[in-house]
């Protein structure tokens, strides 16, 4: 057996740029708080094969092909996703899809990247077992469907593989990851972040998460996600300054948009006035009375010379 991921006995922090982001910036999506750490995971195992269940938009997916691309991996990488959204997701067009493709053949056209536009039972078929070296499930939060998808595709990850759940901490509605990662988390070697809606990360080969069970791995990655809530807070308070700000100024342009049209109204008035004058004039000149009187007043200017 080809086993590619080895047992780490150091963990590197990076501080990645990530350039999909001048397409795609994702800093209020449910998984923006946890890219930094699937890049530093990426980076660190250093994968032949990642598999992802669930793209949408491509915060996980992207943040994982930046790793690759800045470490050199030689390496296969597995978007699946109908991209027609679901119940939960709420559903949408090609429009998706469409900026996936573009921010890929902008940012990571050298990279060995395959969008599979399919469900994922129907892409079972297109790996072998004991294939896959990371693996990320990210499709419909049910119990029943998250508890389908790992039990469909576990054979195809390797026996030294590792795969990731988002939302482990989501119990509203329907949402139902909690219940398998309670399940899981109890059979394999595993970590777990409570931010960003929660990710649980299983470990299939025994104490393989040894080097993640250090404090400042948990610390690390809670303050990168606290950066960008702070970040995030400060952008929605000045959103809201700059929409009272605009308030204002709409106050102040209907205010003299009125003042305006109040004299603009007066002018009318007063040229329809002048317009109404003209005409009584015009009909008194064209009247025979004033003929009349204006030849009377010709006759008495002669009759004084």
């Amino acid at each position: 057996m080809d086993n590619n991921i080895k047992i780490l006995t150091k963990f590197e922090f990076y501080n990645p740029k990530f350039e999909y982001e001048a397409i795609f910036p994702d800093l209020d999506w449910p998984w923006a708080g946890h890219k930094y750490f699937a890049y530093d995971l990426v980076r660190n195992i250093k994968p032949k094969t990642i598999v992802e269940l669930g793209t949408h938009k491509g915060t996980s997916f992207f943040s994982m092909c930046q790793a690759v691309k800045d470490e050199q991996l030689d390496c296969n990488l597995y978007a699946i996703d109908s991209w027609e959204g679901d119940k939960q997701a709420g559903f949408y067009d090609n429009t998706v899809l469409n900026e996936v493709k573009e921010i890929k053949d902008k940012f990571y056209k050298s990279l060995k990247i395959n969008l599979i536009k399919k469900y994922f039972d129907d892409a079972l078929l297109e790996f072998e077992d004991n294939s896959i070296d990371l693996l990320h499930i990210d499709g419909l939060h049910t119990y029943e469907a998250v508890r389908h998808d790992f039990n469909n595709w576990i054979s195809k990850v390797k026996k030294d593989g590792i795969v990731m759940f988002h939302d482990i901490a989501e119990k509203k509605e329907d949402f139902g990851v909690y219940k398998l990662w309670d399940e899981l988390k109890n059979k394999y070697s595993s970590l777990e972040f409570f931010h960003s809606h929660g990710l649980g990360v299983l470990f299939l080969k025994p104490q393989q998460n040894n080097i993640f069970c250090f404090p400042d791995i948990w610390s690390h990655y809670y303050d990168k996600t606290f950066n960008l809530n702070v970040c995030q807070t400060y952008k929605a308070e000045i959103n809201l300054k700059l929409e009272k700000i605009y308030k204002e100024i709409d106050k102040e342009i209907s205010y003299y948009q009125s003042k305006n049209l109040d004299l603009i109204k007066k002018i009318e008035e007063i040229n329809r006035s002048i317009s109404n004058d003209e005409i009584k004039l015009n009909k008194i000149f064209l009247s025979k009375y004033f003929k009349l009187w204006q030849t009377y007043c010709n006759i008495k200017k002669i009759i004084k010379k």
